[in-house]
């Protein structure tokens, strides 16, 4: 049984819209386990008969959705959202899901797609991108490195991608927010913001840039009753992990925070379980400026 048939269906956010931006998944190639439940803590659709791992984006997408909010997925690939909305429909009703593929970092795309938004209801925003935004492509789906085996491509992309397309978004949307009662806003950034390790130079420093780009925003917008929440999981079951490139840097970096990865399992957090931060993030009467999260048996220091 997928986890979203086991949430339970609300109107919390019902009358609102919200965009959601980096929705896609990727094939499972390995299976991760709950530390408690022992099922598997990937959230997952089929497409063509082959099961797929739901990235953050869509899983925040289906869980806001069954909390009767109209999404509006955004990603490079009309191909996945198509598929994506397609495997959606059937924990949630059609109509509530809505998707534009669209280049965040192309300005007179990003300019369009504001424009042409509907108006008929107050419109939130959750930002979800990783590299997948650009062209880069990561050998081995791997940002753990050594500092002698980065490429200075992977800083200059680490550096500007995720930024770049937040900021386009941003100050596009701004008009509009500015003219509702309330606006929330998730900017989803990462644990690696705030906790280092040896193999997080370029990761690390990427994620504590837009970090510090969504605390600037939360603390310049709350005034206008536009509410910023930064969000930060840990690492989170979206295939990403399933590279064996890539398992071996997370054991190597749970290692320097004596989290024993390498004789228990890697454990990592199911998507969905963002989308259910985010949507009591989106609902709670308090503004929230920062939640952090992790996996049950992840190491959860808050710092190096």
């Amino acid at each position: 049984m997928s986890r979203l048939e086991r949430i339970v269906k609300s109107e919390r956010l019902k009358g609102k819209r919200i965009i959601i931006t980096g929705c896609g998944y990727k094939p499972l190639k390995h299976i991760f386990y709950d530390i408690t439940t022992g099922e598997p803590s990937h959230d997952s659709i089929e497409v063509e008969g082959q099961e797929m791992k739901l990235n953050i984006g869509s899983a925040v997408a289906g869980v806001l959705a069954l909390n009767s909010a109209t999404v509006h997925m955004v990603s490079r690939s009309e191909g996945k959202l198509k598929n994506i909305k397609k495997c959606l429909a059937e924990f949630v009703d059609d109509h509530l899901i809505e998707y534009s593929a669209l280049d965040l970092l192309d300005e007179d795309q990003v300019k369009r797609f504001v424009e042409h938004l509907p108006r008929d209801k107050p419109i939130y925003w959750v930002q979800s991108v990783g590299l997948g935004a650009g062209s880069y492509k990561l050998k081995d789906d791997n940002p753990y490195l050594p500092i002698e085996k980065i490429p200075l491509e992977l800083i200059e992309k680490e550096s500007q991608i995720v930024l770049r397309a937040t900021h386009l978004m941003m100050q596009e949307l701004l008009p509009t927010f500015r003219e509702q009662d309330e606006t929330r806003i998730a900017l989803i950034t990462s644990m690696s913001a705030i906790r280092g390790y040896s193999y997080g130079a370029t990761h690390c420093a990427a994620k504590g840039a837009i970090d510090r780009y969504a605390n600037a925003c939360m603390l310049g917008l709350y005034k206008e009753n536009i509410f910023v929440t930064t969000i930060r999981p840990g690492g989170v079951d979206t295939g990403m992990y399933d590279n064996p490139v890539v398992q071996e840097a997370v054991k190597d970096a749970a290692d320097e925070y004596q989290c024993d990865w390498r004789n228990k399992g890697i454990r990592l957090a199911p998507p969905t379980a963002v989308g259910e931060a985010i949507n009591y993030v989106f609902t709670t009467p308090a503004h929230i400026p920062s939640l952090n999260l992790v996996a049950k048996g992840q190491f959860p220091n808050e710092g190096s």
